[in-house]
């Protein structure tokens, strides 16, 4: 186990870039809600609105990680929630299938790009993930527990865990029905085992089972709930009903930025997936016959991201969420490559070890690499942004000053100690009022008006994201009485910049 978290760890940490337009939003709006909460200062904007998870649960532990070790600390503290996750899938491995199959299934976890991603990438995803895997093993924990009292304070601690993971990050809540069904059937499971000092007939015994069962189910359905009750209670009497609305324009009828087809979903969602899920596919056919309940379940869950956004089209974050999946796959690849190391038979002198051996080391490295390969990949999917923050540096000043950034929130992190977040609009929403007959705009008649009037000092482009948008106000940043074109930054990031004419 100590190798498996050696080899997560070290793979994780060769990933290298500058904050990403998500990480920056949630660690700038982690240090506006802490300077909230410390000195009274007012939030620029109502992130509940359009966060896809509390932002009152990680974004300010991820500014306090930013704090203490910037960019670099906030990403380690994913990394550390990662490596718990990973251990965790050990224990719940363990739980399902015996030692053996815990500890391959946490080396399987951590074959496939998208789990090392989400190790260095400061959003919430390796939190909820974290929380996640933490509810499911305490809650197969209490399930498994004899003692009644202690296994309803493990299942509270469960549903504790698992309404933490949703309150953090909304879509958490797509795998809890797969959670307690596992808890179920390992609660089922628990009863029938056999009571060796039972007396009495057959009917006796199947009397005894249904009792056990309902104690034990009815104990751990009150523990969880309790739990749950308590967090999700907690949350919205402490930070209000405001976030629903976020909850529901983010993820129960989100619609998609950029549609794609569910094929093409399907496809690219089932490479990401593809290391740990063939892992799991010989799994399920060297143990599946055994428990075939838990074989459909385990890999039907692994595959719910993948079937949810091929759906509605929508291939953003799909990667993050594949690695949720995995959690599930993972005990079945586990219980799979137990099977085999079985077979191998390595205290037999009448064969040969090291061919054996090799053949299975040998996999499991093509499979690392294929996962290390996809996951830096993803990290060079946006550009470096080192040339435009070094440039804003020169013209943007303090308490003064507009600025029109097409995904502002990186440079708007990068400088937050040389301006205000107010300073800052971004190129999906704006909200401008005349100054001469107060009339109020929004959309792209805001965007006009407002360079119209020469609101803005500074106006970054990269016709990327909102390529629309930029293209329907170019002709007013043309307009050399308003604005002057002061550079072109190469690709690929491939921003032009703007300053505004003096009168």
């Amino acid at each position: 186990m100590a190798a498996v978290l050696v080899v997560q760890v070290s793979m994780t940490l060769r990933l290298s870039a500058t904050a990403f337009q998500d990480e920056a939003l949630y660690l700038d709006a982690g240090h506006q809600i802490l300077n909230s909460w410390r000195h009274g200062n007012p939030i620029t904007e109502d992130f509940g609105s359009y966060f896809s998870g509390s932002p009152y649960v990680y974004p300010p532990l991820g500014a306090l990680a930013d704090t203490a070790g910037g960019l670099a600390g906030a990403r380690l503290f994913s990394l550390v929630c990662c490596v718990i996750t990973t251990a965790l899938i050990a224990s719940v491995g363990r739980c399902l299938y015996g030692q053996t199959a815990g500890v391959a299934g946490a080396a399987a976890f951590i074959l496939s790009g998208p789990v090392i991603f989400v190790g260095h990438f400061a959003t919430y995803d390796a939190m909820a993930l974290m929380l996640l895997v933490a509810g499911l093993a305490t809650g197969l924990s209490a399930a498994e527990n004899s003692r009644r009292g202690r296994a309803g304070l493990l299942a509270s601690c469960s549903g504790f865990l698992l309404a933490g993971a949703v309150v953090t990050k909304y879509v958490a809540a797509l795998f809890v029905p797969s959670i307690l069904l596992l808890i179920l059937m390992t609660v089922f499971r628990m009863a029938r085992s056999p009571a060796p000092d039972f007396p009495g007939g057959r009917r006796y015994r199947e009397s005894a089972v249904r009792v056990r069962s309902a104690g034990r189910l009815l104990c751990v359905a009150l523990g969880m709930t309790v739990g749950a009750v308590g967090v999700v209670g907690c949350w919205l009497w402490l930070t209000g009903t405001g976030q629903l609305s976020g909850l529901v324009t983010t993820t129960l009828s989100r619609k998609a930025l950029g549609p794609t087809s569910p094929v093409e979903v399907a496809r690219q969602g089932l490479e990401w997936a593809a290391p740990t899920l063939l892992v799991a596919i010989v799994g399920m056919v060297l143990v599946g016959r055994r428990r075939p309940a838990l074989t459909a379940l385990l890999l039907l869950s692994s595959l719910l991201p993948i079937i949810f956004q091929a759906r509605s089209g929508e291939l953003t974050s799909l990667h993050k969420h594949v690695a949720f999946g995995l959690v599930f796959a993972a005990p079945l690849a586990g219980a799979g490559v137990a099977f085999i190391l079985g077979r191998i038979e390595l205290y037999d002198s009448r064969r040969q070890l090291a061919p054996r051996l090799l053949a299975v080391s040998l996999a499991a490295v093509m499979l690392l690499a294929s996962g290390v390969r996809n996951a830096h990949e993803l990290f060079r999917g946006w550009a470096d942004s080192k040339p435009l923050t070094a440039l804003l540096k020169t013209q943007v000043r303090f308490g003064s000053g507009h600025y029109l950034v097409e995904e502002s929130e990186v440079p708007r992190y990068y400088l937050e100690g040389l301006t205000a977040p107010w300073q800052w609009s971004g190129t999906y929403f704006l909200y401008y009022q005349d100054p001469r007959n107060g009339a109020a705009y929004t959309g792209l008649d805001a965007y006009r008006h407002a360079l119209t009037d020469r609101y803005f000092d500074v106006v970054v482009l990269r016709f990327g994201p909102t390529a629309t948008l930029d293209w329907q106000i170019q002709d007013v940043l043309n307009d050399r009485t308003k604005y002057r074109k002061i550079a072109r930054l190469p690709e690929p990031g491939g921003w032009t910049v703007w300053h505004r004419m003096d009168s």
